[in-house]
This record gives structure tokens, C-alpha cells and sequence, in this order.
């Protein structure tokens, strides 16, 4: 394993053929300040505010079901 890597290693990768399969997209109504917080928050790392949001939702649906469990 390199320590670090370069487009030039990823030349003749292909693309995930199940990624599809893996995400349902859906529409979220979402307060427009709450976005804005996301949008602010993926600012500083970097990150797309949808992949934010993601990763809250499923941090917060986990602790949900082992709450129930």
C-alpha cells in the first residue's frame, strides 16, 4: 500500500457497478436554515452538505435502533 496516491493510480479503475443499488435517493423537506448549517459545515471540511446530512441521519437512525432494541 502506497502512503499516498495519485489520479494517475486510479487511470484504469472503473466505476462501482452496484453503487447504484446501494442508495435510494429521496426528497427531504429541510428548513432553509438548517441546510444553510450543513452548507456551512461542508464548507469548512470540504464535504457536500447531502453527505453531511447522510451521515447524521444514519448516526441518528443507529442510535434509534439500539435504543429499541
Amino acid at each position: 500500500m502506497k502512503a499516498e496516491y495519485t489520479v494517475e493510480d486510479f487511470k484504469g479503475a472503473i466505476k462501482n457497478p452496484y453503487y447504484s443499488k446501494l442508495n435510494k435517493e429521496v426528497v427531504v423537506a429541510v428548513r432553509h436554515e438548517v441546510y444553510k448549517i450543513f452548507c456551512d459545515i461542508g464548507k469548512q471540511n470540504g464535504v457536500r452538505p447531502e453527505e453531511i446530512m447522510n451521515r447524521c441521519l444514519s448516526s441518528y437512525a443507529k442510535r434509534l435502533k439500539e435504543h429499541d432494541e
